[in-house]
This record gives structure tokens, C-alpha cells and sequence, in this order.
């Protein structure tokens, strides 16, 4: 993609807020000093037999660009490619899934456009409203800046699991639906609250490619601990006997450059770091003074803010993973 955008003149107009030069999760327009606009788009392919669940787990992954921002979605249009032969029950269950992820987050969709695909692809084109004076990028991480992690790794070995094994433990399966459809407004309100420097959600480029570029953006190091990272029940023992997403060598051929590891770090936990992460949760930097409200507000909705690492001014743009917890 980058190479694509590089052919591109940059645009130069003062109402883009936040464009393509960060690889931020995505872009902000300014419509007047007290708004702006955030608009992203997305779409998967399904990881889940169910079109319900699957329509809510795309939904939700789309919705958490805006999240990322420090935005609250207010309208979205439905994305989706459909082989004409299927049974149209399967695509009305499937927008039925989106709808109510939309309406829980507050939002309301519009429309959208259908076309005719050879496999199935469903997402959203999401636009949300945020204060132009407290819009999250991932350029603002500080030194001394804590970084938090809102939802369990391993969603990625999930999805290979669904498309490889003839069975799967329910307890797996209900672990990685339940995260996968949880929407990252929680985390979002409560790190505008507590006023956090940088953000962004961790999707494909798995937790090293995202995490990367907030570094680079940021102009920052980052320490990251292995063994403080949330991991969805199974997933390491399902990476042990060798399950691999296919994300996982794209991101590492893509990012390793800028990564090292400690010896200590178990291979499961490298592999899983590289992983693509469908619907993941926010990676947030905070002064280290705000993160213990920060984990409280988080935890009081339901969900989980867990401490992962650190930010620092030395290696501006690399990762160092750690094994110990420090």
C-alpha cells in the first residue's frame, strides 16, 4: 500500500486533520472549530459459520477505527459482496448481525451497496463525529507513557482453526466470538477521558506491524513484556503444535526489521504477536498517572485494560520484547 500511495500527490488542505502519512486507523476532516469528522472503511471475509455472528464481528471491526480515534460513530453504510447463487437468508442475517452491532454503538446505517462476488465480503463505511482538540492519532505517544491492551490476542488462530479442524472447543469458540464482537467503546471513552497521547487498534498488521508504526509515527521506542500480554484460553497450545495464521509471515516479513526479542520470549508469544487480529483492541498510550483510572473505567463496562509495556525515548521507531515482567 505504501509503495501505491507513494505515486500519489499528497493532498495539502487544511481540513484533513489526519490523513494517510501516519497510517492511522483513520482519516478526520475538520468541519468547523467544534467538529470533525472521522471516516473509515473495512470489510472481512467470515471466520464464523454462523451469518449473524459473523455479520456482528465484521460490524464491530469496522466500527473500531473510530473508536481508535477518540470518535463516536454516527452513521454507516453496509459494504457487501454476494455470489448471487446463495441463499439471500444468509445476506439478510448478515446485515441483521451489523445492524444491531451499529445500534449498540449509537449509530445508524444509511444504506449501503451490494455486489455480486464469488466469495462472501462484509463490512461498513463508518463516519463518526470527534472534538478536533482531543483527537487520538498514534503520532503522540510520549516517553514515559504506559501502553495498554483492551482485548485478548488471538483471534487470528481462531479463524485458521474454523477453516482447518473438523471440531473446536466451545469454551475457544464462545471466548473469541464474545471478544470479537465486543465493541472498543469503552476503551475509547475512557481514554479520552484520561487524556491518552496515542492510540490504535490492532487488526491486521497484528500487535508488532500496529505497535510499529505508532513507534515510527510517534518518534518513540517501545518496550513491550511477552508475559503480560492477554491471550484468548488455548491459543498458545494451538500455536505450540504449530497453527499458524497466514497474517503471521506477512507481518513479520513487513515489520521484523524494526522488532527484537529477548531469548526469553517463548516462541508461542513471538508467533502470536505477529498474528492478524480480526475485531482486536486498542493498544493506548497513557501518562502512566491516569492509567489506573484509565483500566478502572474500562473494567467497570465489562471489558479488560491490561498493562503490556512502555514507551521510551531511546530507538525512536523499533520495539524491544522483553520476557520478564519488569
Amino acid at each position: 500500500m505504501a509503495q501505491a500511495l507513494a505515486g500519489l500527490k499528497p493532498l495539502d488542505d487544511p481540513r484533513l486533520l489526519v490523513g494517510v502519512n501516519t497510517a492511522d486507523d483513520a482519516g478526520v476532516f475538520l468541519v468547523d472549530e467544534r467538529l470533525a469528522l472521522v471516516q473509515t472503511v473495512d470489510l472481512l471475509t467470515p471466520m464464523v459459520e454462523d451469518p449473524y455472528t459473523f455479520g456482528r464481528i465484521a460490524a464491530t471491526n469496522s466500527l473500531s477505527d473510530i473508536y481508535a480515534m477518540g470518535g463516536t460513530p454516527l452513521t454507516a453504510l453496509n459494504i457487501v459482496g454476494f455470489p448471487a447463487p446463495l441463499d439471500k437468508q444468509l445476506l439478510a442475517e448478515i446485515l441483521r448481525g451489523g445492524q444491531d452491532a451499529v445500534v449498540t454503538a449509537g449509530a445508524v446505517i444509511c444504506g449501503g451497496h451490494t455486489f455480486n462476488e464469488k466469495e462472501i465480503k462484509y463490512g461498513l463505511s463508518v463516519t463518526g463525529r470527534v472534538d478536533p482538540e482531543r483527537i487520538v492519532t498514534n503520532a503522540g505517544a510520549k516517553p514515559g507513557d504506559v501502553l495498554l491492551l483492551t482485548k485478548p490476542l488471538g483471534t487470528g488462530i481462531f479463524a485458521q482453526t474454523m477453516m482447518t479442524s473438523d471440531s473446536i472447543d466451545p469454551n475457544f469458540y464462545r471466548a473469541a466470538v464474545a471478544s470479537m464482537t465486543q465493541l472498543n467503546r469503552a476503551a475509547a471513552e475512557a481514554m479520552v477521558r484520561w487524556g491518552a497521547n496515542a492510540a490504535t487498534d490492532i487488526t491486521g498488521y497484528g500487535l508488532l506491524g500496529h505497535a510499529q508504526e505508532l513507534a515510527e509515527a510517534s518518534r518513540v521506542g517501545l518496550v513491550l513484556d511477552a508475559l503480560c500480554l492477554p491471550v484468548i484460553p488455548g491459543v498458545l497450545e494451538l500455536c505450540a503444535a504449530g497453527v499458524e495464521d497466514p497474517g503471521m509471515v506477512m507481518n513479520e516479513n513487513s515489520f521484523a526489521s524494526s522488532v527484537s526479542f529477548d531469548e526469553e520470549v517463548p516462541i508461542p508469544l513471538r508467533k502470536l504477536m505477529w498474528e492478524s487480529e480480526t475485531s482486536g483492541g486498542l493498544l493506548v498510550s497513557l501518562p502512566e498517572h491516569a492509567s489506573e483510572g484509565f483500566r478502572r473505567d474500562v473494567e467497570a463496562e465489562g471489558g479488560i485494560a491490561v498493562v503490556v509495556g512502555s514507551v521510551t525515548d531511546v530507538s525512536p521507531g523499533r520495539i524491544s520484547v522483553v520476557g520478564e515482567r519488569r
